[in-house]
């Protein structure tokens, strides 16, 4: 998960304040604008917990563009559309259970959930404990002006002498740190880094052209870029990426098998790509 929050998702949502101190017990939503079963449902129980419905686990401290709250309370983001989509794909409403990002696989495994959709890295240790189906990769990206582009090609020597301001405690700062030193040991200027977390004053500093920079996750520099009406662009491709999955329960193979096949559906008929080009996480899909 990004740890960079936009201060307008910054919002109390008053039906899951318990949720917030409850781990395992999960607040539970329908959300808005779930997308209508496309048919007869095509997973039934045991396979899922209720028939009819798929139950998704996700985080009540997510961030944009993934998973948030808006202004209003509802739950939005890419994920959330995702999940609509692949529930109306598999012929079932969605039911969102809302709990703490910590808290989303026990929540799974004490079944109050089907599946996962949180923002949940594919790592080794968690595929010990539960099946993923990757649906989306999460990356880094370098965001630059549009009306003031520096000649930034990616995270390479270009960097080399450039003022840029890094999210911190991410791998944007890492890998930045990283290439300094590459700049240095080849004759280079160092890479003059800032660290903030507040991306919407680092982006003000990128427009205005205070700096040449400004390096966060690829998903959340495309969520500023499409929803927010901020004037940047990617300099390159996103790079460092690791994939996101919906992770089910060890051993659920009819459902997971189910989610598999429902987002090769999406990805076919072109729902897949649209849900990502609205949320600016084109450079992202799993396919390529």
């Amino acid at each position: 998960m990004s740890a960079t929050v936009p201060k307008a998702t910054l919002v109390a949502i008053a039906s899951c304040v318990t949720a917030l101190a409850v781990t395992l017990t999960g607040c539970s939503s329908d959300s808005k604008e779930a997308a209508a079963p496309s048919g007869p449902a095509k997973v039934a129980p045991p396979a899922i917990l209720q028939a009819g419905t798929l139950k998704v686990c996700a985080p009540n401290d997510g961030t944009p563009p993934s998973i948030y709250h808006d202004e209003s309370g509802v739950l939005v983001g890419s994920e959330v559309d995702l999940a609509k989509a692949l529930a109306g794909q598999l012929g079932l409403k969605p039911d969102f259970v809302e709990t703490a990002f910590s808290s989303v696989i026990p929540t799974l495994q004490a079944k109050q959930c089907d599946v996962i959709m949180a923002q949940l890295y594919i790592k080794p240790e968690r595929e010990k404990v539960v099946d993923f189906v990757p649906y989306v990769y999460s990356g880094t990206g370098i965001a630059v002006s549009k009306q003031h582009p520096a000649a930034i090609t990616g995270m390479d020597d270009s960097l080399c002498g450039k003022k840029v301001i890094v999210a911190i405690a991410t791998t944007a700062e890492e890998l930045t740190v990283e290439q300094s030193g590459k700049c240095t040991a080849a004759g280079k200027p160092e890479i003059d880094i800032t660290r903030n977390s507040h991306a919407d004053v680092a982006l003000q500093q990128v427009q205005n052209g205070q700096v040449d920079a400004y390096l966060d996750t690829a998903e959340t520099l495309g969520y500023y870029a499409t929803k927010t009406g901020a004037q940047i662009q990617l300099a390159g491709k996103p790079f460092g990426t690791i994939k996101i999955g919906a992770a089910t329960l060890k051993g659920d193979t009819a459902l997971h098998d189910a989610i598999a096949k429902a987002l090769g559906d999406l990805e076919a008929n072109g729902t897949y790509a649209k849900i990502l080009g609205e949320w600016g996480q084109t450079d992202l899909d799993i396919q390529k």
